[in-house]
């Protein structure tokens, strides 16, 4: 056995012996049981290559999709605001829906970033960004947003996206 492969079986039994599961198949077999997950409203964290998110995200983000969530990029000004006040320079293409708050507060991709870095850790998040052969995909994802005004949970879902990091939520299409 080489030096890499005892790197990552080492890797599998770690993540294995703190409950998860590691599942290594064909690029048709991993869109499949995402697109599984998708579809059954399951939730789960699937890591992926890029070439396999992106088989998944092509048959998800139907333009009617696009639509009905409201995800649009990120504004120039909203990713100002992120490298400044958070200290995230890139967030490359990211993309997001809004929520509107009952106090009228908008939670947007630097309310979700903010939150992100209080619930995970700045280096967390950072490292979702600096990540460039694999992606996360969440589905359907249990997230509770809290809106940084009021302190109240928001009652809709967050979508996001940006291309390593994104996530998806149920549907039977």
């Amino acid at each position: 056995m080489t030096r890499m492969e005892k790197v990552a079986l080492d890797d599998v039994e770690r993540v294995a012996a703190g409950g998860k599961a590691v599942i290594a198949a064909d690029d048709c077999t991993i869109v499949s049981t995402v697109r599984d997950a998708i579809t059954s409203g399951r939730s789960a964290t699937f890591y992926t290559s890029l070439s396999q998110a992106k088989a998944v995200k092509t048959w998800y983000w139907t333009p009617a999709r696009v639509r009905e969530t409201g995800i649009r990029k990120v504004s120039s000004e909203e990713k100002a605001r992120i490298a400044k006040e958070l200290g995230i320079e890139d967030i490359g293409v990211f993309r997001c829906n809004r929520i509107e708050c009952e106090c009228g507060h908008v939670y947007g991709a630097f309310e979700f970033l903010q939150q992100g870095i209080k619930e995970h850790g700045r280096s967390a998040v950072l490292s979702v960004f600096a990540m460039e052969n694999a992606a996360v995909m969440r589905i359907n994802p249990p997230d509770l947003l809290v809106c940084p005004n009021c302190d109240e949970l928001l009652p809709e879902r967050m979508t996001y996206d940006n291309g390593t990091y994104g996530c998806c939520f149920g549907t039977e299409e």
